[in-house]
């Protein structure tokens, strides 16, 4: 099968959105911070929309059958663009491939980027770019065709792997290999689609990549009628997948980390877009100071004074954006796993909302 169909058949083709604009109006007897102090902001402002960085993965990011960005980065985009300028709609969806986004944000040519890459010491230390709250935790899966016999081809003592290349999953396979735990041989790819589909023409009998994105790209090919079997990697791994801000920007960083942890406060306190008015007057204390915006502290985070409410009211809180592009309510029903609240057992915690 060559590239064009694979893209075709998992919706990779995603085209730029144009979008309306707005602006954060400051509260009455509050002091802006000035433009000069808020780079990005300003440009946001400017501009009237957010620009977002995403990989083109069904569940994640992808082209609904209108040709609207839809997916779990690209809502969490839309609550960026609620938060600062008022309109879950106003944005930017832009195309990266691995390891570009770093350069990306670096350069300004997107603001921020939720293109499904996991925080790492290395790559931390290495580019220009700020780590924010991991959005999605993973971990690394392996893909392998079924036998004749029905055994998986993980089974056999020769087996070649697809693995994107500079990614963690190919790293750690890697180690895997140098220490003899496995006598499997690493085939590198460019980039991911070039490993799916090296992989969907069986020129590898496996292919590795976080889980959720096997599990997600694979689903959209049930046609194929393929006997495969997705199992999680030999080692145990963590892939806690992160946006990226520039790192000259402390502000913009800090409108992208709360946005994030209001989604997550959001569902931990069962506020949704359906009772977020109710909740506004009748929730508990946090709840209360979480809708009502925190005027005075907004202003100088760079958020509109309503900004929580909106992004809840827009967008939904965390819990709902899973549901509905990766969850129960999706062709895909992933499992939560560690991406619940911690109060059920999960890793999602939010500061303090005061």
């Amino acid at each position: 099968m060559g590239l064009k169909p694979v893209a075709a058949a998992l919706g990779l083709i995603l085209a730029l959105v144009p979008a309306g604009g707005g602006t954060a109006a400051a509260q009455p007897g509050v002091q802006p911070v000035p433009n000069g102090d808020r780079p990005v902001l300003a440009e946001i402002e400017r501009r009237g929309v957010v620009r977002c960085g995403v990989s083109f993965n069904p569940g994640f990011a992808a082209n609904d059958d209108n040709g609207r960005p839809v997916g779990f980065m690209v809502d969490l985009c839309r609550a960026l663009a609620a938060a600062v300028l008022g309109k879950a709609d106003a944005v930017e969806i832009r195309r990266l491939s691995k390891p570009q986004e770093f350069d990306a944000v670096a350069t300004g040519e997107v603001d921020v980027s939720f293109a499904q890459t996991s925080w790492t010491l290395t790559r931390d230390a290495t580019y220009a770019v700020d780590f924010g709250p991991p959005v999605f935790h993973d971990v690394q899966g392996i893909a392998a065709w079924l036998l004749a016999d029905g055994r998986s081809a993980l089974d056999g003592t020769e087996l070649t792997i697809c693995v994107p290349a500079g990614t963690t999953t190919q790293a750690e396979l890697e180690a895997l290999v140098a220490v003899g735990k496995r006598p499997w041989k690493l085939r590198s790819f460019p980039g991911w689609p070039d490993a799916l589909e090296a992989f969907l023409s069986r020129d590898c009998a496996a292919l590795s990549a976080d889980r959720a994105l096997l599990t997600t790209a694979l689903h959209m090919l049930e046609s194929r009628k393929e006997a495969l079997e997705i199992v999680d990697a030999p080692l145990p791994s963590r892939e806690p997948l992160a946006p990226l801000t520039p790192n000259a920007d402390r502000m913009w960083m800090a409108a992208v980390r709360w946005t994030i942890y209001a989604l997550f406060l959001a569902e931990d306190a069962g506020v949704t877009g359906a009772n977020a008015n109710f909740q506004r007057i009748t929730g508990g204390s946090e709840v209360r100071r979480l809708l009502s915006g925190l005027p005075e502290v907004a202003a100088k985070a760079g958020l509109r004074p309503d900004w929580a409410y909106q992004v809840v009211m827009q967008v939904g809180n965390y819990g709902e954006i899973f549901e509905r592009n990766l969850g129960s309510r999706s062709p895909f029903k992933l499992d939560r796993g560690p991406n619940r609240p911690w109060t059920q057992g999960g890793l999602l915690y939010a500061p303090v909302f005061q």
